[in-house]
């Protein structure tokens, strides 16, 4: 099976005049010293606990920057000393999707095992601020396949753990692997390309204005031999702009068939 293709990006919002020529913040998983652990966790001691799933990140283009994502919270940090200080934090835990709109998804309503996460990237939004996607994920699973959807709703960071919902209900990632094979000459004709289809649709976003986003969409089928399907390798670019109120739609031809 292949890697899922997914969009990673991250906002970040230390100083974020420092951070203006910055279209986005890159996070990259980060393992603390014991000293910066320890520091870490007189500020936030419940992130600490056993069994508690805390990741703690570093701003790939300020080294002193960090980011910490413990379930549905993001805390802003900054080294200094050998330690991390805590300089602001979100808690998007109340923060319910208004309307969730899914293309590829059978059920578009959330189950237990659907995921509700902050995803590891913030964007810029404005001159001097940042995004970050709270996204709901679907996952469908089915003789000889499965999908995984996600949807986002973008929350603009502000100081004094505020925080302000900028763009919601935007398709943000989909893969799909379906059963291409079903008889013995399917499988002789599927060879070493193996017995699968599989869909990708990958977001690229990119920053025109303060809270007008271009959002960039590509969509392609990779196909067994066997498959009964037509190829597809196709993109859309779409204008998104702040107060969003109309959803974005996709081409049909990319989930109907």
């Amino acid at each position: 099976m292949k890697i899922k293709y997914s969009l990673m990006i991250l906002l970040s919002i230390y100083s974020v005049h420092s951070y203006a020529d910055a279209d986005r913040l890159d996070l990259k998983k980060y393992q603390a010293s014991a000293l910066q652990h320890q520091s870490l966790c007189k500020q936030i001691p419940q992130s600490c606990e056993t069994g508690q799933d805390a990741q703690l990140y570093q701003v790939r283009q300020q080294p002193e920057q960090y980011y910490l994502i413990w379930d549905l919270k993001l805390y802003q940090l900054r080294g200094q000393n050998k330690q991390l200080q805590l300089l602001n934090q979100w808690d998007f835990s109340n923060d319910q999707a208004k309307t969730v709109t899914t293309h590829w998804t059978v059920d578009d309503e959330p189950e237990a095992s659907d995921q509700r996460f902050i995803y590891p990237v913030l964007f810029r939004i404005s001159a001097q601020s940042y995004a970050v996607a709270l996204i709901q994920r679907f996952d469908e699973y089915y003789s000889g396949g499965m999908m995984t959807e996600e949807v986002a709703d973008f929350f603009e960071l502000k100081a004094n753990a505020q925080s302000k919902l900028q763009f919601q209900n935007i398709p943000f990632s989909v893969y799909r692997m379906i059963r291409a094979c079903f008889s013995e000459e399917d499988y002789l004709k599927g060879g070493d390309m193996g017995c699968h289809d599989e869909e990708n649709l990958i977001l690229n976003i990119h920053y025109r204005q303060p809270y007008t986003w271009q959002m960039k969409y590509h969509y392609f089928r990779t196909l067994s031999a066997a498959s009964d399907q037509k190829p597809v390798n196709q993109r859309r670019s779409y204008l998104l702009q702040a107060p969003q109120t109309k959803s974005l739609q996709l081409p049909a031809a990319w989930h109907e068939y």
